[in-house]
């Protein structure tokens, strides 16, 4: 065999295990990127649901419905909801700011919003069960508040 084609044979085998070896890096970073990622929104959303949970625990503790239909809760038991819902608004409006999409950001400052007017709309309804108008106001709020944490629910699991 010629000496040129000995170089070349060599140069060539040279060039196919860097270039196999190049390839090999790639789709090993990409897949450790790809692991990061997914590891990362996981964690997002375990994160959200841990703010979330509690918060639809206040919700159901303030449907107006049920209170209007128990004649109102106890002083004891609203401030119970009270001590749950602050706490909860803290943690959301904490996981709102820190997360990475405005759109989050947004929609938890929404609910905080949602969730205090649907307070402030059920006090007004426990002091007064048997009101229609604070009853009509209290199921308006507590609708909003109910969707504002379905809509961000939706975009923690997109």
């Amino acid at each position: 065999m010629p000496a040129w084609a000995t170089v070349l044979l060599t140069l060539g085998s040279t060039a196919i295990g860097a270039t196999a070896a190049l390839a090999a890096s790639w789709m090993q970073l990409r897949s450790a990127r790809r692991d990061r990622e997914h590891a990362e929104a996981s964690a997002r959303r375990a994160r959200g649901g841990a703010v979330l949970g509690p918060i639809f625990g206040v919700l159901d503790d303030l449907e107006p419905q049920a209170i209007a239909a128990s004649g109102g809760r106890s002083e004891q038991t609203v401030a119970n909801i009270g001590r749950r819902w602050w706490r909860a608004r803290d943690e959301l409006l904490v996981f709102g700011a820190v997360d990475p999409s405005s759109d989050v950001a947004s929609a938890a400052n929404s609910l905080a919003d949602a969730v205090a007017a649907t307070w402030t709309s059920v006090l007004v309804l426990n002091s007064h069960p048997s009101s229609a108008d604070d009853l009509r106001t209290a199921v308006a709020n507590h609708a909003e508040a109910r969707g504002a944490a379905d809509r961000l629910g939706q975009l923690l699991r997109a």
